[in-house]
């Protein structure tokens, strides 16, 4: 009986080491290129993801090219080919007899290339008047829908000299922005204060 066990055991120890090398040798490197085939299916998978998110982009431009189109031509229209400041100004003291202020002024910088570059020049401009709040409201709102182009970067107010408390305080107001001229030659330069009563 006892050498039938050991018989049985040493074939059963047989049959382990036999299917220990097979896993080893055969079994173990199938699941490495499975494994490997499964990353690779997701890589493809990841970047056929990218490839379809990339043609979804471009079909949206495609679609909408048109109505770019109008906005950059409506833009162009808005910015003269020279910096035109007498006619700015005059659309300025329009805008501040419409919204009520007094005491404009309106005083350009030089011309000189957008910090973010672009075939276009800036001239920066300064203006400043008096007015309640609602009215420097309603002047800011009439230079949004101004024929040319203005943006505006900084506003800044305080109570105007000599003004009562209330809820209609005066203020004196000062507002920083910019206009924009595209030149077809070198950049005109020189540029003045002009000072004007909007009331």
């Amino acid at each position: 009986m006892n050498g039938e066990r050991r018989t049985l055991l040493i074939g059963a120890l047989g049959i382990l080491a036999a299917v220990v090398l097979s896993y080893l040798f055969l079994l173990s490197p199938l699941l490495d290129r499975l494994q490997s085939g499964v990353q690779e299916r997701e890589q493809k998978e990841a970047q056929l993801a990218r490839l379809r998110e990339e043609v979804r982009r471009l079909e949206d431009v495609r679609r909408n090219a048109p109505e770019l189109e109008r906005q950059l031509l409506e833009l162009s229209r808005r910015i003269p080919e020279r910096p035109e400041i007498p006619t700015f100004i005059v659309q300025v003291e329009e805008v501040a007899r419409a919204s009520g202020v007094t005491q404009l002024s309106v005083e350009p910088g030089t011309p000189g290339a957008p910090e973010t570059g672009g075939p276009y020049s800036v001239v920066p401009v300064t203006m400043t008047f008096e007015g309640t709040y609602e009215e420097m409201q309603d002047f800011l709102l009439r230079m949004q829908n101004l024929v040319r182009l203005v943006t505006v970067n900084e506003v800044s107010y305080e109570p105007a000299e000599g003004a009562a408390a209330g809820i209609e305080r005066l203020l004196r107001v000062e507002v920083r922005a910019e206009i924009y001229f595209q030149p077809e030659g070198p950049t005109p330069s020189g540029t003045g204060e002009t000072t004007a009563d909007g009331g």
